[in-house]
């Protein structure tokens, strides 16, 4: 059996999305990975060529699965991530996540990095730390998970889904369902908008 994951609450993320004393790459880049399910290594590639910010759209051409999708973004990524190309004067063949000092990711050394990040933003329940015997603590990779029980939570259909994080079989998409329920019982809900959860945003458009 895989070992249990655990995944952000809506509030959780909320807080670290809205924590200035977490880098601002950095948020954007968590805030992305938990609304749009991509890997870390895709998001790492992404070019602003690659979004059509206009029309709301992400095209994927290169992939882990050599299998190019493209997906409908949710809004308040598509206004989020208009904003972060403003705010950085940047250029279509720039790449959109970018570490603090401005330079390509490094996405093996951001499991700790993010749960350091958390604790800035007063996010500290024990499952998102602490190794279980059968659980592991937070890693990078499960803000993906947590995209897909979310969604699941809120009624999205696995094709929804899949359309989304390239998974090809049900039984992937199959290790999460468990905690979308729980999250369905909690009235969880969704994840705020990402132009609203990310304080510098507000200025780039009122």
């Amino acid at each position: 059996k895989p070992p249990g994951y655990p995944y952000l609450y809506p509030t959780e993320d909320a807080a670290l999305a809205g924590c200035r004393a977490v880098p601002l790459a950095r948020r954007v880049l968590f805030a992305f990975l938990a609304r749009e399910g991509c890997r870390i290594g895709e998001a790492a590639a992404l070019t602003f060529a690659d979004l059509d910010l206009e029309l709301g759209t992400l095209t994927l051409g290169e992939n882990k699965t050599d299998d190019p999708r493209a997906w409908a973004l949710d809004p308040g990524v598509c206004r989020g991530l208009a904003a972060w190309q403003r705010l950085r004067s940047a250029e279509a063949g720039d790449r959109v996540f970018i570490d603090e000092h401005g330079l390509s990711l490094d996405g093996a050394s951001l499991a700790p990095v993010l749960r350091e990040d958390l604790k800035l933003a007063k996010v500290t329940r024990k499952e998102l730390h602490v190794a279980g015997k059968n659980r592991q603590p937070l890693r990078v990779h499960d803000l993906r998970g947590t995209f897909i029980t979310i969604a699941l939570a809120n009624g999205k259909t696995e094709a929804w889904v899949q359309d989304r994080t390239g998974h090809t079989s049900s039984q992937m998409i199959n290790r999460y369902r468990r905690a979308a329920r729980q999250a369905t019982e909690l009235d969880l809900g969704v994840l705020r908008p990402m132009d609203e959860v990310i304080p510098e945003f507000a200025a780039v458009f009122p």
